[in-house]
C-alpha cells in the first residue's frame, strides 16, 4: 500500500529510497502496478519511481512495458542504440579498441577527445 511505501521511505534517506524501490519492484503484480505503487505515496515519488523503474527494467526488460508506453517514448531509438552500445563496450571492448585500431563506425558515434 502507499502507506507501507511511505513507512519504508522514512526520512527520505538514500537507504529509505532504495528500500522502498526494492519493495515496489518485488511486490508489484506487474511493471505498471510496481510503478504506480512507487509514485502514489506521500514522499519523494519521482526518486522512488525512477529507482523502481530501473529495477523493474533490469528485472523484466523492455518487453514487460505496455506497448503504448513504448510507442510514445521520446528518444526511444537513441536510448536503444546507447543501451546496445553500452552492452557491446562492456562485453567486446578489446575487439572494438584493439591494437589494429578502432572500428570506424564506433569512432563516428563516439569520437575520441
Amino acid at each position: 500500500t502507499p502507506a507501507r511505501v511511505t513507512g519504508l521511505l522514512g526520512a527520505g534517506t538514500a537507504e529509505g529510497l532504495v528500500g522502498a524501490a526494492v519493495y515496489c519492484a518485488l511486490v508489484g503484480e506487474d511493471v505498471r502496478h510496481g510503478l504506480r505503487l512507487a509514485v502514489n505515496h506521500d514522499g519523494p515519488s519521482a526518486a522512488t519511481g525512477a529507482l523502481t523503474g530501473g529495477l523493474l527494467g533490469a528485472l523484466h526488460g523492455e518487453t514487460a512495458l505496455p506497448p503504448a508506453w513504448l510507442a510514445e517514448l521520446e528518444g526511444r531509438p537513441t536510448l536503444l542504440e546507447l543501451a546496445d552500445d553500452f552492452a557491446m563496450e562492456m562485453t567486446q571492448g578489446p575487439a572494438l579498441h584493439g591494437p589494429a585500431g578502432s572500428s570506424p563506425g564506433w569512432l563516428s558515434r563516439y569520437p575520441r577527445a
